[in-house]
């Protein structure tokens, strides 16, 4: 089968959805089928127009952007490669990239598949500029891509439901995988400990470094934990934003808990895992009121660890209602994440996944499993 994917951004950036379409297009390749991605120029640094990564052959056509990745608009139009495909994937009906290109697609008349990804969010975003302006056009652009799509996908019940309730479409849930070596890698605890020279408790962030994520608040919350229990460090993993991790860095000193604080950037696989093998919990301070399938939530569930969250997305709110004994909630505050952090460490709770990290009830599947449900639906679509 000829594939087709369809996203405004692909490597070298590194976010959740770009991460999650690599993993899915390197796991089609591996079932033999021909993956191709049509994504923007922008962003991509001095990466080629055109190149092949592990069997994946990507295109990246001229673009330009409107400040948001989301109003990426493409300067050109790959009729060519749309033309040979057996079926075309299109990631986020919030992207007008994404929306043009599969709009060509269905002009000639090919099968148009499409990851509907945060779903009206931007109606609940804290900046109320975005919330104004960019709402209204979330609610333009998504009915124009379901008029669009052979195929809806979701990656949780809560946006299928939205998807029926305010657009008519009856979606499909696919959630994302993990890479199966969160599944089969034994605990790495010690491991990091020795590497990094770390005897105290930990907190890990792990992620984009990015304002929406908020580290910034967790910085603050860690500040109000250390007081009560000295003997712990936050380890911060990730790239992204160098301003704000400055800003964050010098919060933590106007704290006096940069001490407290490790940075150590972008870490390789193998250390991530250990980081949060190591972990007293993983916290997500996430500010992002579209925040719907986090892909380390499922990796830290894998490795039977517990996850503190914020609750600012309504979609991440339904979703993790069914791992209530895993993940901790708190309100998007700093006193509030504190607190819950705090008893966290002086109860010492642990996991109820630990020593049962792939049960029935959580659901935690590889990128290869998904990889095989997602070729059943495209067979689907072909054959109608």
């Amino acid at each position: 089968m000829r594939i087709v994917h369809i996203s405004h951004s692909y490597y070298p950036v590194l976010g959740g959805k770009e991460i999650a379409l690599q993993r899915l297009a390197e796991e089609l390749v591996k079932l033999g089928h021909e993956v191709h991605i049509i994504t923007a120029t922008c962003g991509a640094k001095d990466r080629p127009r055109e190149e092949v990564l592990k069997g994946v052959h990507v295109h990246r056509i001229r673009s330009w952007r409107l400040h948001y990745p989301d109003l990426t608009i493409p300067k050109e139009m790959p009729s060519n490669i749309i033309e040979n495909a057996d079926i075309v994937h299109g990631w986020s009906q919030n992207s007008y990239f994404t929306y043009k290109v599969c709009r060509e697609a269905k002009k000639l008349g090919k099968p148009v598949v499409m990851y509907f990804l945060g779903v009206d969010y931007l109606q609940h975003h804290y900046n109320p500029f975005i919330r104004l302006f960019g709402y209204p056009y979330q609610k333009w652009i998504t009915k124009n891509v379901v008029k669009i799509t052979d195929l809806a996908l979701v990656t949780n019940e809560y946006e299928r439901g939205l998807l029926k309730e305010k657009y008519g479409i009856d979606g499909v849930t696919l959630p994302h995988g993990v890479d199966e070596i969160y599944l089969k890698l034994p605990d790495m605890t010690e491991y990091f400990r020795e590497k990094y020279g770390i005897e105290s408790k930990i907190i890990a962030y792990i992620g984009r470094i990015h304002p929406t994520k908020g580290l910034d608040l967790l910085v603050e919350a860690f500040a109000e934990v250390v007081k009560q229990i000295p003997d712990v460090m936050l380890i911060v993993a990730g790239k992204g934003d160098e301003k704000y991790l400055r800003e964050c860095m010098k919060l933590a000193k106007k704290l006096e808990i940069e001490e407290k604080i490790i940075y150590l950037g972008y870490i390789p696989e193998d250390d991530k895992i250990a980081l949060i093998d190591a972990a007293e919990a993983v916290v997500l301070p996430s500010k992002h009121a579209g925040e719907s399938y986090p892909l380390l939530l499922d990796e830290v569930l894998a490795r039977g660890k517990l996850v503190v969250m914020t609750v600012r997305s309504k979609i991440l709110e339904f979703r993790t209602k069914f791992y209530e004994r895993n993940i901790i909630t708190s309100l998007g505050n700093a006193k509030s994440l504190a607190h819950t952090i705090t008893n966290l460490l002086l109860k010492n709770k642990k996991s109820a996944l630990t020593g049962n990290r792939v049960s029935d009830e959580i659901r935690i599947l590889s990128w290869n499993i998904i990889a095989r449900r997602l070729v059943k639906l495209y067979d689907q679509v072909i054959r109608r």
